[in-house]
């Protein structure tokens, strides 16, 4: 009997309910049978995301000029694992990217398996909201597939060994068209509430539909095509629900936005939801990024520090003296309270996801935030710009998020030609959302991740410090390999250029 294993921590995983004990239960395909266990088979992909937000910083920010290796004379297998994704020399081989692959397939797998069993669901409500649920997780998992990995295997249900065994790789555009196909069923036929509430809290709304789709339109065309046109309308509806915020007063300061007191606030469209005590659903990231050997003064355990904040990305936040946003997202030293001293020696550290009162390791309370107002703020200037150049309304976006972060507003004469406008948005979408694996997306939709990744090689100080030189990135190796895992099972899958 083929069974399914799925968590009902996951429950608690996408709710603000405090008091919810998970649990973990085995149900066959057979007795899906009601409303109850056709939600569970949707709870099973939305905790199916763990996998790939564990992974994700290290085939996006590391990728970029955010971060980078702490250290460049580590031997460890890990170390240089991660030492390819960091300078483009990436080998099928490499476990982060098998484990990013593996994970984006097991949630598209677990979203299959809820298809077919919709029928059972006799709430009409319900049935529209898990199966717009299941369509929004497989589409986004499918746009980060094909970002990263270009032709991707496309797999709408389930499939025999046989089958799977000979699957080839889909053009980008069918990948796309699947993507858009999904999408659109979400949004046009409204299948997901405009919002989420109470103990769904967190789980994908009308709202997420619309910002990823729209983040489709201007990833997949140009901006004289229709339906790059057609985000600019998506993203205003995202706006006009979410309050359509004017200034900065409008918006969730800051530094509240990642306080585990605060989750679920006005600023977070969508997150991953994490919680602590021990539960098996704590976030992992404080662990991954605290300072190594720091004593239990930033956290306790043995963190890895990874994801180390680049001199690049500092510069720039250094820009804009008093940028309120700095300090949340990094740290520069840390205080030990044993010495009395100020530890600056390669100390810094992504501080976004840092939970100062996690007790055990591996299990922090951090959300972790996949779509935010700011973001669709800052995209809806972006499209405006390139469509019609700059306006008072895209100035007024803009200015919003730079108000809340404390640093001069532009004008209209600062930034009077499109060039500019594009140039200051993006620039401001660096410092809004960095270290959100957001950034390395956005170079590749720009078309600018060769040049700047070359750029950061040849300024940063760290890459001359190797006994050996550290080269310039090719446009083949902003993709990813296909794991060498999957030409063992099929040999006849084209791996990608260069690999």
């Amino acid at each position: 009997m083929k069974k399914i294993l799925y968590t009902i921590a996951a429950l608690v995983a996408v709710s603000c309910n405090l008091n919810q004990v998970p649990f973990s239960q085995v149900v066959s395909n057979e007795y899906v049978k009601d409303d109850k266990s056709v939600e569970n088979l949707v709870i099973g992909a939305y905790n199916s995301l763990y996998g790939v937000l564990y992974s994700e910083w290290a085939v996006t920010e590391l990728r970029s000029n955010n971060a980078r290796m702490r250290v460049n004379q580590s031997t460890s297998a890990d170390s240089k694992l991660i030492e390819q994704l960091d300078q483009g020399t990436i080998l099928t081989a490499n476990s982060w990217v098998q484990d990013y692959w593996d994970a984006c397939y097991k949630v598209i797998s677990r979203a299959n398996s809820v298809l077919p069993n919709l029928e059972v669901v006799e709430d009409p409500a319900k049935k529209a909201q898990f199966e717009g649920e299941v369509r929004f997780l497989r589409a986004w998992m499918y746009f980060n597939i094909v970002r990263l990995w270009g032709p991707a295997f496309i797999v709408t249900s389930k499939m025999g060994a046989d089958e799977a065994r000979h699957l080839q790789r889909s053009s980008e555009e069918d990948v796309y068209a699947l993507i858009e196909q999904d999408l659109e069923a979400v949004v046009d036929g409204k299948l997901l509430p405009e919002k989420q509430s109470g103990n769904a809290l967190g789980r994908a709304d009308l709202r997420a539909a619309q910002a990823l789709l729209a983040k489709v339109y201007v990833t997949h065309y140009k901006a004289g095509e229709a339906k790059y046109a057609k985000a600019l309308d998506l993203l205003s509806e995202v706006l006009d629900a979410s309050g359509n915020p004017s200034s900065g007063a409008d918006l969730v300061p800051f530094n509240r936005i990642f306080a585990t007191d605060n989750e679920c606030n006005a600023e977070i469209i969508l997150a991953v939801r994490y919680r602590s005590g021990n539960l098996g659903i704590g976030s992992p990231f404080t662990t991954l990024y605290a300072p190594i050997n720091n004593g239990g003064n930033v956290a306790i355990g043995s963190p890895k520090h990874y994801n180390f904040p680049s001199d690049n990305l500092i510069a720039a936040f250094n820009e804009n003296p008093g940028d309120l946003r700095k300090d949340v997202t990094l740290q520069e030293s840390y205080y030990n309270a044993t010495t009395g001293q100020i530890v600056t020696n390669n100390a810094r550290y992504c501080n976004k996801f840092i939970d100062p009162n996690m007790t055990s390791e591996w299990d922090a309370e951090n959300d972790f935030p996949i779509i935010r107002l700011a973001d669709v703020m800052l995209l809806w200037a972006e499209v405006s710009n390139e469509l019609n150049g700059p306006s008072d309304q895209a100035l007024t976006l803009l200015n919003a998020v730079r108000q809340r972060a404390g640093i001069p507003v532009y004008t209209l004469a600062d930034l009077p030609a499109k060039y500019e406008f594009r140039e200051a948005v993006r620039k401001e979408r660096r410092l809004e959302l960095a270290l959100e694996n957001q950034w390395w997306f956005d170079l590749l939709r720009w078309g600018t991740a060769v040049s700047t990744v070359n750029s950061f090689f040849a300024s940063e100080p760290f890459y001359g410090n190797y006994d050996y030189t550290v080269n310039p990135i090719q446009k083949w190796q902003t993709i990813l390999p296909v794991p060498i895992s999957v030409k063992n099972i099929n040999k006849d899958v084209a791996q990608n250029p260069g690999y």
